[in-house]
This record gives C-alpha cells, sequence and structure tokens, in this order.
C-alpha cells in the first residue's frame, strides 16, 4: 500500500459516452498505466478511448502514453513547450542505482527506488490548444482550460460542466504541499481561483482525495499565505535558504512533504527579482532537502 501523497502515484480521470472516451492522464510506469487501462477495461473497450488529455508533461502523468498509441494526446501549447525540471526515465533509474552518496541521492532513492521504469518510451502530445477549447466525448461536453505556468511550465485542467467536476492534475495536491516547477507562484495561486471560478463542486487534483470548493479555496489561501512571507523576507534581504527555513517553520501545518515549500519560496523569489531560483533538478532537490531532518 501507498500513502496518496507519496511521490509518483497519480490520479487520472475517464470521461466515457456513446462508445467514446477520453482518459486524463496516464501513469507513471508502464505496469502502473496498464492496471489503469485494466479498470478502463470495466467501463468501457480500449479502443473507445480517442484522446488522452495530459495535464502537464511530469512522468506520474504521461509515462504510460505509449500504451494507447490509438489516441490523440492533447496538452497545451505551453505544456508542450516548457521544459518541466525532472529527470528521463532512463535518467531517473540509472540515478536510482547509483552508488552515489548524499541526501539528494538518498531523496531519490527513497521516493523513486520502487518504481520500474523499463520499456518507457517518452511519447508527446499529438495536439496543442490555447486558451480554452470544448470538445465532445459522445453526448458529454468537455472543457479544456489552459491554466498557463503554475506547478509545472503548463498546467491544463478538464472540466466537466453537467457533472461539475474538474480534473486538475498538479494544480491542485490534496493533503500534500505543491511543487512549484515553474517560477511562478503567482501562476499557481490563480490557477486555483479559475478552476473555482468554474463553479464545480468536485475537483479531482493530481495527487490525494478528492476536493470540495472549500478544499481548493484553502489551497489558494495556503499558497497565498506562503508568498506573502516570501516576499517579506525577499524585501528583507533574506536569503532563500533561510527564507525557506522560516516558512516551513511557520507554514507547513500537517499536509505532508513540507520540504516542498522550498519550491515555491524560490518561485516567490523568483517572481520578486531576487536571483537565486535552482536553474535544474538537482538545485531544487538539494535546496527541498535541506529543510528535511
Amino acid at each position: 500500500m501507498h500513502d496518496s501523497n507519496d511521490w509518483g502515484y497519480s490520479n487520472a480521470g475517464l470521461i466515457a459516452s456513446q462508445d467514446q472516451a477520453l482518459l486524463v492522464d496516464t501513469q507513471f510506469t508502464l505496469g502502473g498505466t496498464r492496471q489503469l487501462l485494466d479498470a478502463v477495461e470495466g467501463v468501457c473497450p480500449l479502443d473507445a478511448v480517442g484522446t488522452v488529455v495530459s495535464t502537464h508533461q511530469n512522468g506520474d502523468h504521461t509515462w504510460g502514453n505509449q500504451l494507447l498509441p490509438q489516441a490523440e494526446i492533447i496538452t497545451s501549447a505551453a505544456s508542450a513547450a516548457g521544459s518541466c525540471h525532472e529527470m528521463g526515465p532512463d535518467q531517473l533509474t540509472q540515478l536510482c542505482r547509483s552508488t552515489a552518496q548524499g541526501k539528494a541521492v538518498a531523496y531519490v532513492v527513497e521516493h523513486f527506488g520502487r518504481f520500474d521504469f523499463s520499456g518507457v518510451t517518452v511519447v508527446p502530445p499529438t495536439r496543442t490548444f490555447e486558451g480554452r477549447e470544448e470538445i465532445r466525448v459522445g453526448e458529454v461536453v468537455v472543457e479544456l482550460i489552459d491554466l498557463g505556468a503554475g506547478h509545472s511550465a503548463g498546467d491544463v485542467a478538464v472540466h466537466v460542466p453537467d457533472s461539475g467536476v474538474v480534473y486538475a492534475g498538479d494544480a491542485l495536491f490534496s493533503g500534500g504541499h505543491m511543487m512549484v516547477w515553474s517560477q511562478s507562484l503567482s501562476g499557481c495561486i490563480r490557477a486555483c481561483q479559475t478552476l473555482l471560478d468554474t463553479g464545480a463542486e468536485v475537483f479531482v487534483p493530481g495527487h490525494g482525495t478528492l476536493l470540495d470548493r472549500a478544499g481548493v479555496a484553502g489551497i489558494r489561501d495556503q499558497l497565498s499565505a506562503v508568498a506573502d512571507a516570501a516576499v517579506s523576507h525577499a524585501q528583507r534581504g533574506v536569503p532563500l535558504a533561510d527564507a525557506a527555513h522560516l516558512i516551513k517553520a511557520t507554514h507547513a501545518g500537517s499536509w505532508a512533504h513540507p520540504e516542498r515549500l522550498f519550491t515555491q519560496a524560490a518561485a516567490a523569489y523568483a517572481e520578486a527579482g531576487i536571483p537565486g531560483m535552482p536553474s535544474s533538478t538537482w538545485e531544487m532537490l538539494e535546496g527541498m532537502v535541506s529543510l528535511t531532518p
């Protein structure tokens, strides 16, 4: 068993109507995606899945795309063009098998060493959009929403208006602190408000349990509080590493992975024009593990 906020275990969604189906995201590994597709087959034939919407390009949401070769893979132009700060499957496998020492390596092995990335071929999107786009899945109207940079370089939400449901990808984390791979904490905050503005009542986060409107508002307000604190520290000349420790001490709460607050602070510093935003996955990891016990 794994916790719903463990790294690498993500939520996906299926919308099916009149022999047509749309899948929101795949999984981190081929094995995980096959389990997902087994569940899909309990609802509809796999060849009915004509569309996969990738909420962003992180591997835990896309590395199973190759198992749906018949599907059009849609994401936003910003998502497709942006470079997430993640490693590829081969690089991540090599690192997990490495004999190198250090807290950052140990952190990677702890959270990703359990996964088998054998056979993964990263499959890019086949079509992109900007702004908003409405598509139909049988009788169901689905709205794709380009949220812009936030959690990643480009995030996408999938809104099903008649059901009052939004699949938010990693624009929302439930019960765990958000990773911010982009340099825009304000984008994460705006995304939360955009999701609320749909009027939906049920929100499927990229990780963790379902959220209601109050839960989404709580995430928005938490991110806003971190942003305010980070800007205050930046204006007083507090170095990023020190500010991240102060923010963790006051804003960690009971959510999982408080070390991710480093990435939120770094994004706020970048938006404030303060140098020091990590320029690589490794620098981001080192900043995060500096907040671990």
